[in-house]
């Protein structure tokens, strides 16, 4: 399914059927089939389900200008309105997460409970190691600038930035250096946490992070990386199933 949302069409799958809507959102990078395990499991159980590929990825448009956090969210949210949708389940992954917390800040009657799985927005610390790689490379890149050196002796960032297509870039940096801390004390709906022990881009240091500062939440812990949630599909599929059916108290 397509829908023209400022300006820009949108892909998007949904499956209307029973209960409150699952609105599944991806990670930077990823598309809409990345949670596609899970839509199909709760399709399956005749689940209202929503999925949506960001601007810039899978078969939606690419933003031909400046795209910010807030232009993903209204994205969603002019989604959910076109389609009638009142109030979600979220299931957000990494940069999915950003996009979640702004929807769960701006419209919190939106959201009736939310999944963070590996969740990107908060403010990283960095070892003294991480630091001196920082300062290193802000260093280099002005005696770049400056024709002072040649550009192999520069790093350019991860071979997924590098991988981007260069309108989308510098919308990637300034949205990775926006941080999103201030709106955890904010959430106020049942909220679960579910991370890999051993994520090193959103290091688990997070998931605890959310955990301490959203009031009503809950941590799961899974083997693997950033992509625990697919490394431990059928787990995964559980815990959150189990989550949407449990009676808030």
């Amino acid at each position: 399914m397509k829908k023209n949302l400022n300006g820009l069409n949108i892909t998007y799958r949904f499956h209307k059927g029973e209960g409150v809507p699952i609105l599944l959102l991806h990670g930077w990078g990823g598309s809409l089939n990345s949670f596609r395990f899970l839509e199909n499991y709760f399709v399956s159980k005749n689940c209202s389900v929503i999925t949506i590929d960001f601007p810039g990825f899978g078969g939606s448009d690419m933003p031909l200008e400046t795209f910010e956090l807030d232009d993903y969210y209204k994205i969603v949210s002019d989604l959910l309105m076109a389609e009638n949708i009142q109030k979600v389940n979220i299931v957000a992954h990494s940069f999915g997460g950003r996009v979640a917390l702004l929807l769960t800040y701006n419209e919190p009657q939106k959201v009736n409970k939310l999944v963070l799985t590996d969740s990107a927005g908060l403010k990283p610390k960095f070892s003294l190691s991480k630091k001196i790689k920082i300062i290193r490379y802000k260093f280099l890149k002005k005696l770049k600038e400056k024709g002072l050196i040649k550009r192999d002796l520069v790093s350019y960032g991860s071979e997924d930035y590098k991988a981007m297509p260069q309108n989308l870039k510098q919308d990637f940096v300034r949205i990775v250096n926006q941080h999103l801390d201030y709106i955890l004390p904010s959430v106020s709906c049942p909220t679960l946490i579910v991370w890999g022990k051993d994520d090193d881009a959103t290091p688990y240091y997070m998931a605890k992070k959310f955990k301490k500062n959203i009031k009503d939440s809950g941590l799961v812990t899974l083997d693997g990386g950033h992509f625990a949630y697919l490394q431990n599909a059928n787990k995964f599929t559980m815990i959150v199933d189990n989550f949407f059916n449990k009676e808030n108290v």
